[in-house]
């Protein structure tokens, strides 16, 4: 029996049907992170033990019973864990999470067993997972390379097949960019669907921007997953519409002929998508019209102004000031320069000096970009928006450094070109790993849906999985130990 590289679905079965046990898949999910992590250092604080507790309980019977996940460690809280944001001051200090969140709570009732807490930059602020708190993750297809963020070591998990399925979150592309990076899927839902709860914290979910979602190795894993953890709770500031049938059933339905906008560089010509990103992404345009949809150039016109809110990240240091200012609460003490990279403090002492005024105008600035942007679905007729997920290959770990002069160097825009807008608008948008580079690294494809319409990219997803499979794909410093599983 080994659990190598299956997806969360079929180690789930393996416990069903009598083969495995779930203290039995931890054990082997636990060897592997003990071989793979000193490598690529994705998890920061196992939690073996009290996930071997979790797992000798777990009922057999639970839709994902004994499957093991990490969880990001940012925003979301694991009752009794560390957490730290990435923070180097909220480590230090010890800081232990003192509820659980209702995404862990409801992946507990699903059977998961939580085994780890996964790395993050700081605060989740840069494009690179490389805090000075927990040190670099590494990418499994090249460890000299990026795993991008803020959601690098959760992805860089699945990707060495430490895990099948991993936490992550997004506010400006921190799920999808590292899923491409690192060749896996990444789902980011429509604002509203997952609670981040029950905390109301970093201001408002970033503004709006910021939502929970997974990295896994299929469609089939999203889809049951997204179903298990979606639902409003007490106090959620959004509220993503009921959605007409389960998540699942979606995986294998017919979507129809869709009419699918293509947008393989930037039409404001303010960055540009090198030639093997818009070649992947012309490459899938091309199956796409072959399984029958009506694919053609297009896109929203707002895009055509760039879609990097320079209104709104002019404020950005208030969101950051805010958080400080919460977490420095939990631990009695105000944080020093000492405490915080020097990025973040530059952050903090510029989002200081913005008035109220300043903030709301950059916050009307999002929600006006976000009404130009679902005109596009909601009155041009357009079902999807097909991109590159980032359009440059991963960067050099090192290459994306910011100082407390200029906080925002780590987030290039070539980064988060085709990554954001979907944070401002609300809009579910989903990382493929379809096409892989010349040098051999993963090259994400993205696809966007109307707001609430995750149905329609599931369906899509699931026909370009079969068209273009990946599951067979191996990086280089992956789990090098049994032979994997089949599906």
């Amino acid at each position: 029996m080994s659990t190598q590289y299956l997806d969360a679905t079929a180690t789930a079965r393996l416990v069903h049907d009598g083969t495995a046990t779930p203290v039995e898949i931890l054990d082997e999910c636990i060897k592997r992170i003990e071989s793979t992590n000193p490598q690529i250092n994705a998890v920061i604080v196992p939690l073996f033990e009290k996930a071997r507790a979790e797992a000798e309980t777990v009922p057999r019977d639970a839709p994902f019973a004994g499957v093991p996940y990490v969880l990001k460690d940012l925003t979301v809280h694991s009752k009794g864990d560390p957490y730290s944001g990435g923070i180097r001051g909220l480590k230090s200090a010890g800081y232990r999470s003192d509820h659980d969140s209702h995404f862990v709570r409801r992946m507990r009732e699903a059977g998961f067993v939580l085994v780890g807490k996964a790395n993050t930059p700081e605060m989740g602020m840069y494009a690179s997972t490389e805090p000075l708190a927990w040190g670099p993750t590494r990418n499994p297809w090249d460890v000299t390379r990026s795993v991008g963020g803020s959601s690098g070591g959760s992805a860089a998990a699945v990707a060495a097949g430490m895990v099948p399925i991993a936490h992550g979150n997004d506010g400006g592309g921190s799920i999808r960019m590292p899923s491409s990076f690192c060749g896996v899927v990444g789902l980011k839902p429509t604002r509203g669907r997952v609670s981040s709860g029950p905390l109301i914290a970093e201001s408002d979910n970033v503004s709006g921007k910021a939502t929970e979602g997974l990295h896994t190795l299929s469609i089939r894993d999203a889809a049951a997953v997204l179903d298990l953890i979606s639902g409003h709770h007490a106090g959620d500031p959004y509220w993503a519409p009921t959605p007409r049938r389960s998540f699942a059933t979606e995986v294998d339905a017919d979507p129809g002929r869709l009419r699918i906008g293509v947008m393989a560089d930037d039409p404001s010509g303010k960055t540009h998508a090198d030639p093997e990103a818009v070649a992947a992404t012309m490459k899938v345009a091309e199956v796409l019209a072959e399984l029958g949809h009506d694919v053609a150039e297009g896109h929203p016109e707002i895009l055509g102004s760039g879609t990097y809110n320079e209104l709104w990240f002019q404020s950005v240091g208030v969101i950051i000031a805010r958080e400080l200012d919460r977490l420095a609460g939990l631990i009695g003490r105000e944080f020093t320069e000492d405490d915080v990279e020097p990025a973040t403090w530059g952050y903090m002492q510029q989002g200081r000096k913005v008035g109220g005024i300043a903030y709301a105008a950059g916050v009307d600035a999002l929600r006006e970009q976000a009404r130009e942007m679902e005109r596009w679905w909601e009155e041009d007729g357009w079902d999807l928006l097909l991109t590159p997920t980032v359009p440059v290959g991963a960067p050099q770990l090192g290459q994306l450094a910011a100082t407390a002069e200029n906080p925002g160097a780590s987030v290039t825009r070539s980064l988060v070109q085709n990554l954001q807008m979907f944070n401002v608008s609300g809009q579910p948008a989903l990382s493929l790993p379809l096409v892989q580079r010349r040098d051999g690294m993963p090259q994400g494809v993205q696809l966007a849906a109307a707001y609430g319409r995750e149905d329609v990219l599931i369906r899509v997803a699931r026909q370009l999985e079969v068209a273009m499979p990946w599951m067979d794909r191996r990086p280089p410093h992956g789990y090098e130990g049994d032979p994997a599983g089949t599906r």
